[in-house]
């Protein structure tokens, strides 16, 4: 990052910090009536939060193209993870629970593979917890 951006981004990051601090401020004064302006400054901040979000990686994929082929590599490998969790999953809604909270079959299937996903990456972790573990133990001769 240039040291002109870097810059200008502190000196943005102090303003909005400086607004949140003088709204905070009149909020603890006036109490609820100043509500609808800490909504809608949490508003404010959350849209910049979701555009920093989608145009800095979008920057630093056009800058780095290698980065994009290996981030779409990864978001790739996990789509094919979650395929394999929603094949493992029952679509079965047996449970009064099921109809109690309107969930069908579909989504009963869309929670279990999200489960199985999960158990699945917890597995991973361990396994390359314990391979470090071992590898590194072979690697102190």
């Amino acid at each position: 990052m240039s040291e002109k951006l870097s810059k200008i981004l502190q000196i943005v990051l102090y303003v909005i910090l400086g607004v949140s601090l003088i709204i905070f401020v009149l909020f603890y004064i006036n109490g609820e009536s100043m509500t609808d302006t800490v909504l809608v400054w949490a508003y404010i901040l959350l849209g910049i939060t979701i555009l920093s979000l989608l145009v800095f990686p979008i920057i630093h994929f056009i800058k780095n193209p290698k980065a994009a082929v290996q981030f779409l590599l990864i978001l790739a490998g996990f789509a094919i993870l979650y395929g394999v969790g929603y094949m493992l999953a029952s679509d079965s809604i047996d449970s009064n629970i099921y109809e109690k909270q309107m969930i069908s079959s579909n989504l009963s299937q869309m929670i279990g593979a999200g489960l199985i996903t999960a158990y699945i990456l917890a597995g991973l972790a361990v396994l390359a917890i314990l391979y470090a573990s071992v590898s590194s133990a072979f690697n102190r001769k």
